[in-house]
């Protein structure tokens, strides 16, 4: 977290234990506290009461790391003190973003934009019986985010650092309806990596040298922007025993 906001221009410090963190409050003035309960050696409802009752006015700028799915007393937490919650695996992409929003709800107000969620991965299907290895390294993955549905391919070229990737935008509830003109940025640490515009099916292609942390960021209409957040896409070949 401290790399991702200080590449965002932000002058952080980490606190090892609540004890620090509460103390350093007391010296220094901070614009915002990212906590995560995970790490956190006390019940976060005891930290959240604390900088309630010290820092009043800093609780109206804290954000809370979750887990998907994770301990309902954190979410009841985050809604009962209105706070801001990110989902640990999307902290490279929204992080900075809650942030923003707290530090500057009037420049972000029109950029908030959601987050397509991923409900199918090849990665995660199981060999057919009796394969005893897979030599194709293409990967199919596929997101939702409302009616809109991105549909993507992604292959890594072999020996060398390169993936290609193939995507479709479609829309369930419309199923005539055309892409033509839709600005797909694809996202890096650093910033965009590259640009594609679909074409009317909604179809739009990528090839890049490989990054660990990837988005797609598709501007579909003038007010409406979604974002897709990329699990790593270089694997290593996997195999499976079976019979001969």
């Amino acid at each position: 977290m401290r790399i991702l906001l200080g590449s965002a221009g932000c002058k952080c410090t980490v606190a090892s234990s609540v004890h620090q963190g509460l103390a350093t409050m007391e010296k220094r003035n901070f614009d915002a506290v990212v906590l995560d309960p995970q790490s956190l050696s006390s019940p976060a409802a005891a930290v959240i009461s604390r900088i309630n009752e010290f820092h009043p006015n800093l609780l109206k700028r804290v954000v809370l790391v979750t887990e998907e799915g994770g301990d309902s007393e954190i979410k009841d937490l985050a809604e009962r003190h209105s706070i801001p919650h990110v989902q640990r695996k999307f902290l490279l992409q929204q992080l900075w973003g809650s942030l923003e929003m707290l530090l500057r709800p009037d420049a972000v107000l029109q950029n908030v934009t959601p987050v397509a969620r991923l409900i199918s991965d090849s990665l995660r299907d199981p060999f057919p019986a009796g394969v005893r290895g897979l030599q194709d390294r293409s990967r199919r993955l596929l997101f939702a985010s409302g009616s809109l549905t991105v549909d993507l391919l992604a292959e890594p070229e072999a020996d060398t650092n390169r993936i290609a990737l193939w995507g479709q935008i479609l829309d369930s509830a419309r199923p005539d309806r055309r892409f033509a003109g839709v600005s797909v940025t694809l996202q890096g640490w650093k910033g965009p990596v590259a640009q594609a515009t679909a074409d009317e099916f909604g179809e739009f292609q990528f090839d890049f040298n490989f990054e660990s942390n990837l988005s797609l960021e598709m501007r579909i209409a003038e007010t409406n922007y979604i974002t897709v957040p990329l699990p790593v896409l270089a694997r290593s070949r996997r195999s499976a025993a079976g019979s001969s």
